[in-house]
């Protein structure tokens, strides 16, 4: 049977447009917008700090379960992935320039939900090797959500950095390409963009001296990192960038058995995270 509180909703085309504006409601009326993230916490309370330092798990992401909860209708995931991770050096008796590791790539993503929804979260992690002796690192974890109205809506982690041996007069080669400069860095997305990749710059003479090595960035969060060197010295990129940054690669301008030594400390790409908006 009918009673009044089945006729006393109202319909959206009983008002003018804007009609109804913020001014008219009392503080708490209308629909509320709410923010949620999701991120690996290791990463926020211990950041930029170095391998050496006790740094466990910065390497690791987050997942979880979320539920939509009463009175939303429309949610927006934006997520980023890892950072790859930086290099470190493979011979004692040789110099390089290195070039960092990618920032993570974003991607956004607004959907129509109704409350009691669920749906997987997942911020990707890091490459977890921190003191490699290796020419390239690895890349980091994507990042995805899973769930209703969404179809195969993730990032791919940002490629690792590059530091392949080199003589007394420079590296060997340059660049070895990474997924972050094609077109396939996020799928199922409104819209996605980039991580910025690493790169150096200096002078390719006898040691590699004056050489300076950077990371890469992702879009809108994070910063870059530079490690640089001087004329018969070494750095390790020894620090974690986080929020998915790259990580920084070892260089080494010094032509004998320390090269290996002070170079190998890489440093791990930050971790990914998820942004949820809802209303």
């Amino acid at each position: 049977m009918a009673n009044y509180g089945s006729y006393k909703k109202i319909a959206s085309d009983q008002f003018l447009n804007d009609s109804v504006t913020t001014e008219k409601l009392e503080l708490g009326a209308g629909k509320q917008s709410n923010i949620l993230w999701v991120y690996n916490n290791r990463g926020l309370v211990c950041q930029n700090c170095a391998n050496a330092g006790g740094c466990t798990e910065q390497a690791n992401g987050r997942c979880c379960l979320w539920t939509v909860p009463e009175y939303t209708s429309c949610v927006t995931f934006e997520i980023w992935s890892g950072g790859g991770g930086g290099a470190g050096h493979t011979c004692c008796n040789c110099c390089s320039f290195s070039i960092g590791g990618a920032g993570g790539n974003y991607a956004i993503k607004t959907i129509a939900t109704v409350p009691g929804c669920q749906y997987t979260i997942c911020a990707g992690g890091s490459w977890p090797c921190s003191k490699s002796h290796t020419c390239t690192a690895g890349m980091g974890c994507r990042s995805y959500v899973t769930g209703h109205n969404l179809s195969n809506f993730c990032t791919e982690g940002g490629c690792g950095g590059w530091m392949c041996n080199g003589d007394a007069w420079g590296p060997r080669h340059h660049w070895s390409g990474c997924a972050n400069t094609t077109i396939c860095s996020s799928f199922g997305a409104d819209f996605g963009i980039n991580g910025t990749v690493g790169f150096r710059v200096g002078q390719t003479m006898c040691r590699c001296n004056g050489t300076t090595s950077f990371t890469g960035t992702a879009p809108f969060v994070g910063m870059m990192q530079a490690v640089s060197t001087t004329e018969a010295w070494c750095s390790c990129g020894c620090y974690i960038n986080w929020p998915a940054g790259g990580g920084a690669s070892g260089t080494s301008s010094y032509c004998n058995n320390w090269a290996k030594c002070c170079a190998g400390g890489s440093g791990q790409g930050g971790s990914g995270m998820v942004k949820i908006s809802y209303y």
